[in-house]
């Protein structure tokens, strides 16, 4: 664990709807799911999965159990980290919406941050980073949206797979954002540019759900997954789960589609965004 992780928390079940007109697609396992052109949301099919990973998986913490059962309806999820500029495009009513809610800029970033803070920068289309949860969540709801649950966020980087990566068993470097390859916290430097196809996408079209930037949930940490976790989000959570692993982690197991992070503001918010579901 690095030290700007820690473990994380449990679901809800979201029955998610969509308003933007969709394309269909898809998915390896057969089942049919709907588009929209990038950078728009795409829809995940119904269905269920066990949460959590198994008690052998390499890296495996012990937060990631109990494996719990699920059953969705189709929802739909941004298809990439909301941008820079898609944030800045919106930042005085995120203001407005929650005076509280907290971002840094480009030249805002402390000093002791590894990285740099994406927005008022040129790095338009890159994650936008440096965003509290409290902004994240304003975000999402002026544009109809809401953060995902935890357990909407793990069915959605499995994309029907039960593997420990979405892509597999053993970590591959070319389908992250990371600093795995040098092996030093946060030496690839900072993040990249969204995409919206290739080896960075799931078999449901979503870019980037590992790596480049984690992402936030509406999920409170809880220790343990399953009935004991609480069944809805409500208000601001003391410790909000996030997850996907971001450009600063070098440990191959923080990317695995169970592990579960905590994001301490003290140690920077350069590796950390998030991105929308849409809900009736």
């Amino acid at each position: 664990m690095t030290s700007f992780l820690s473990r994380p928390a449990v679901a809800v079940l979201g029955l998610v709807v969509g308003c933007v007109p969709a394309k269909e697609g898809t998915a390896p396992s057969g089942t049919r799911v709907e588009r929209v052109s990038p950078p728009g949301s795409v829809w995940l099919p119904a269905g269920r999965f066990e949460m959590g990973s198994p008690a052998g998986e390499p890296g495996r913490d012990v937060d990631e159990g109990p494996r719990t059962e699920l059953t969705f309806e189709r929802f739909q999820m941004d298809v990439t980290p909301v941008t820079v500029r898609a944030f800045a495009a919106r930042r005085e009513q995120v203001r407005a919406k929650d005076p509280q809610a907290r971002w840094w800029t480009d030249a805002e970033t402390p000093g002791d941050w590894l990285g740099r803070c994406n927005l008022g920068s040129e790095r338009t289309d890159h994650p936008v980073n440096c965003v509290d949860w409290r902004a994240a969540r304003a975000y999402c709801e002026l544009v109809g949206g809401a953060l995902p649950t935890e357990a909407e966020w793990e069915y959605a980087v499995r994309a029907s797979t039960a593997s420990a990566y979405w892509w597999g068993e053993s970590f591959e470097a070319e389908r992250v954002v990371g600093s795995v390859p040098c092996a030093s916290r946060g030496c690839r430097g900072g993040t990249a540019p969204v995409v919206h196809a290739g080896p960075r996408c799931n078999g449901w079209g979503l870019c980037d759900m590992a790596g480049n930037v984690w992402q936030w949930t509406a999920t409170g940490y809880q220790e343990r997954l399953g009935e004991d976790a609480p069944a809805e989000p409500s208000g601001v959570p003391a410790k909000p789960v996030h997850r996907g692993g971001s450009w600063l982690n070098h440990v191959p197991s923080l990317f695995r589609s169970a592990h579960r992070g905590l994001a301490y503001p003290k140690n920077g918010l350069t590796g950390v965004g998030f991105r929308c579901v849409r809900r009736p």
